[in-house]
């Protein structure tokens, strides 16, 4: 088309493809919306799995690892205590990992945790508070074995529970090695038990670990990511 003397170079140009895209837009316009949905859902199902579409990693919360030798109904108790116990520790989940657990009948203790292995092993059979107990008590040593940041609770905690500064939070040898006597004393086991306490509202199964009120609203302020 012949232009006039005061027409702009380019204007019928973008006139063609304006009306082209317009055209483009109403042909493929619900197929592209179609098409964005279903990537949006591809994507969110992707990061729900623990992956963003970025690549980056998404938070996963630890799992509970239940092997052949737990029966049904402990396995049950232990899904459950654990959903608890998570529910607890929401905001610090990010810093230990998942933990296995098995069951026996020739354990010496109650329950036990295995660093190593990320492992706690119950004594079987038990009444549902004992096993219940017994569980948070060695899931509270299984945060405190991975967590780099249990390290910030334990002064506040000894103070709490009216322990010199000084004493070291555990000993130096295995749990077995231990005597019973003066197993109560050790801060890393308080701790465990006011993880109970934490978690259930109240202990079960009383021990002679002393256990106070205000390391409990320490181990709570914690465990909620605030400053002790």
């Amino acid at each position: 088309m012949p232009r006039g003397p005061g027409e702009t170079v380019g204007q019928h140009q973008t006139e063609r493809s304006s009306a082209g895209a317009s055209r483009w837009l109403r042909r493929y316009g619900a197929v592209g919306g179609l098409c964005l949905a279903v990537l949006l859902i591809v994507l969110g199902g992707t990061a729900w799995r623990g992956r963003s579409w970025l690549g980056l990693a998404a938070e996963r919360h630890p799992q509970l690892i239940i092997e052949d030798s737990v029966a049904s109904d402990l396995a049950a108790l232990a899904d459950d205590t654990w959903s608890q116990f998570l529910g607890v520790l929401e905001v610090r989940a990010g810093c230990f990992g998942d933990v296995r657990l098995q069951a026996t009948r020739t354990l010496g203790d109650r329950a036990a945790y295995e660093p190593d292995t990320a492992t706690v092993t119950v004594r079987v059979p038990g009444s549902r508070a004992l096993l219940q107990s017994a569980l948070i008590h060695e899931w509270a040593h299984h945060v405190e074995f991975q967590c780099q940041e249990h390290e910030e609770l334990r002064a506040a905690f000894m103070a709490a529970q009216g322990l010199p500064p000084d004493v070291p939070w555990r000993p130096d040898v295995t749990p077995a090695d231990i005597p019973a006597s003066q197993w109560a004393e050790i801060p890393s086991e308080q701790y465990a038990e006011a993880m109970i306490v934490l978690v259930l509202g109240r202990r079960q199964i009383p021990t002679a670990a002393p256990v106070e009120a205000e390391a409990v609203r320490v181990l709570a302020e914690w465990a909620a990511e605030a400053n002790p």
